[in-house]
């Protein structure tokens, strides 16, 4: 299957130019489940015996990597989405997240939404980029729900607005902090969340305090 994508440019000798990309969709990308009977066994990575497989959003890939890290974290769903996005805007992070990708003890499987003919989500109108993509890994945990059924899907985010959404669709969405409180056997993990919370809640004011001191110096400058 063949989806169209054309967009208009500028190039450097100020042409404007119209470019078309052509994007080819397929049905015989894996799901990567011994439990899926469509899957084909050189694929299978997730443990048929895991209590729930995990889908995880950009931000916790880029935010949240030492709680992924975790030995208690593991069958996880890694939508392409979100390694091209990660790749994209953190080097080192996506090199991290290739790492556990590649770990077998780990069971991180890349999932290839943006090549499925089932999961590819083109880009609404007034839709941005981020909304676009948190909606293509949306659709790509109710794919997961619908295709394996007797296996719980939770879909992992700290976006409010997209596990509003994700409820919507019938699907489980937590929060990492709401996670990791599930999580008895492992209560480690709530130690993980809090300290980063607190780390992005120092960041937050350190960023207020810059903006202040910014604004401070702009006022004293122009007396």
């Amino acid at each position: 299957m063949l989806q169209k994508k054309s967009f208009v440019k500028k190039t450097r000798g100020g042409k404007v130019v119209k470019v078309v990309r052509e994007h080819y969709l397929r049905d015989d990308i894996w799901s990567g489940s011994p439990l899926d009977p469509g899957c084909d066994a050189s694929a299978h990575k997730l443990a048929a015996d895991a209590k729930h497989y995990i889908v995880i959003d950009t931000n916790v890939a880029l935010h949240q990597m030492d709680f992924l890290e975790h030995p208690a974290i593991s069958d996880v769903v890694v939508c392409r989405t979100v390694v091209e996005e990660v790749e994209h805007r953190n080097k080192a992070g996506g090199q991290r997240l290739k790492s556990l990708c590649q770990s077998a003890a780990k069971r991180f499987y890349v999932f290839s939404n943006e090549h499925h003919k089932d999961t590819y989500v083109k880009e609404e109108p007034g839709e941005s980029p981020n909304d676009r993509n948190d909606r293509a890994i949306r659709v790509a945990a109710k794919w997961y729900a619908d295709r394996l059924p007797g296996m719980p899907i939770i879909l992992l985010t700290n976006d409010a607005g997209n596990r509003a959404a994700a409820a919507a669709m019938g699907l489980t969405a937590l929060s990492l902090a709401q996670y990791a409180r599930s999580r008895g056997d492992a209560p480690e993990l709530q130690d993980l969340v809090a300290r980063q919370e607190f780390m992005d809640e120092d960041e937050a004011a350190l960023a207020a305090e810059g903006i202040k001191a910014g604004a401070a110096g702009g006022s004293s400058s122009s007396r």
